[in-house]
Order: structure tokens, then C-alpha cells, then sequence
């Protein structure tokens, strides 16, 4: 699936986090690994509720940019119209992907914390899947948070339970996933970021193989 802009073709991707000047996107034919022009302008759209979604089962969505094959340029659209979309339409240039320099898993947990807090603010949860058109609901990793009693509270949920992060609760042998929960704070929505990462990084794959899924929990109600 493609569409149409004059004579240019632009292909629906998907897209990983931006980690260590880097992005996956992923069409419906290949994915492919980029370095990015501009990482820090493209990171600041990224999970903050600002650039076009695609819907998933049960009101659930991923955010969607759109790749220019014969240019390699990503064009990242509004995802409501304002008098600001312009800003959000400049294309960013895309080049092979060159070695990371390290630190990419402390990247991508600095990453995940900052879209916590922003997911937090807009009553959202994100679920840390793999990326993909059709990829797999397991292994995840969610956060989110929940109001108890007039109380709210940050919750990370892993499927399946990570074993010896350090970091996650050792839960019996052959329970599926385990989640942890605090009183939310910005130092505890930040977390969010730490366990995370502790739980992708036992999944044996790289920070640029994860996609995010967005959703509210009063759909599931």
C-alpha cells in the first residue's frame, strides 16, 4: 500500500524510537535500519500524541510515518490539523545506518522514560511490542497508569516475566508476566524507562527492533 502525491510514491512504515541517531521502519515488504539527519527533532514528535496513527485491534494504535523509497526521505504528518502541521510535514533525510557508538540501551530507556511522562499527561499507556505489521502480541512490556481510590499509581507489566534482571520481581516458575506499581511521580513514571529496558534487553534483540503500541485503558473497561 502506497500513496499517491503527484508522481511520488510514499509507503506507509512504522517506525522504532529513535536510539543513537538511528531508526527502523518497517513497510509491508521489508524493514530497514536508518540513520536519521535530524535524530533529536525526529525523537521530540515521537510517542508525544503528535504524528499520524494507524489502528490496531481493540482501539489501539501505532504511530505511522511515510518513507519516500527513491529518496530516502521520511515525511512525518500531524496526526490532527493545526495551525503548526506544516512544521510536523518537513521531510527528514534517511541514509544507510551506520555502527551505533554504544550506549543504545541507555538511550533507548532515557527514551522510553520521556514518553512515559508524556503518555502519563495524555492518559495513555504504551506497550513495548515487537515491531512490525504483523508482529507477535508477545513478548510486551506495558506501562501505564491507573487511578485507585483517587490514587494514582505507574504500572509496568512484562510478558514473559523477565528472569534475573535485577530489576523485576523472580515470580514462581510457568507464571506468564509480572507487573510491579508505585505511587505515580515523576520519578516513578521515569522508571518506566529502567524496567523496560531490563525486560526487552532478555527478549535477545536490539533497541531498533522494538515498536510502541498507544492506547487508554478505559477502552478495555
Amino acid at each position: 500500500m502506497s500513496e499517491s502525491t503527484g508522481t511520488t510514491n510514499l509507503e506507509p512504515v512504522l517506525i522504532s524510537p529513535v536510539v543513537g541517531g538511528m531508526i527502523r521502519t518497517w513497510s509491508e515488504d521489508e524493514t530497514r535500519l536508518w540513520s536519521v539527519d535530524d535524530p533529536a527533532a525526529l525523537g521530540a514528535l515521537l510517542g508525544r500524541g503528535l504524528v499520524a496513527r494507524t489502528t490496531l485491534p481493540d482501539n489501539k494504535f501505532r504511530e505511522v510515518a511515510f518513507l519516500n523509497p527513491q529518496t530516502q526521505a521520511l515525511t512525518v504528518q500531524p496526526r490532527f490539523a493545526s495551525q503548526d502541521s506544516t512544521a510536523l510535514a518537513a521531510p527528514f533525510e534517511l541514509t544507510a545506518a551506520t555502527a551505533p557508538t554504544g550506549g543504545a540501551w541507555e538511550d533507548l530507556e532515557a527514551v522510553l522514560a520521556s514518553i512515559a511522562i508524556s503518555a502519563a499527561g495524555r492518559g495513555e499507556f504504551w506497550l513495548a511490542e515487537l515491531g512490525g505489521w504483523d508482529s507477535p502480541h508477545e513478548p510486551n512490556c506495558l506501562f501505564t497508569t491507573v487511578d485507585e481510590s483517587g490514587l494514582a499509581n505507574a504500572v509496568m507489566e512484562a510478558t514473559p516475566a523477565p528472569v534475573g534482571t535485577g530489576v523485576w520481581p523472580e515470580v514462581p516458575h510457568g507464571q506468564a508476566g509480572v507487573s510491579v506499581s508505585a505511587p505515580a511521580s515523576q520519578d516513578t513514571i521515569e522508571a518506566a524507562g529502567i524496567f523496560a529496558v531490563s525486560a526487552i534487553e532478555t527478549w535477545g534483540v536490539t533497541p531498533w527492533d522494538i515498536n510502541l503500541t498507544f492506547g487508554k485503558l478505559v477502552d478495555f473497561a
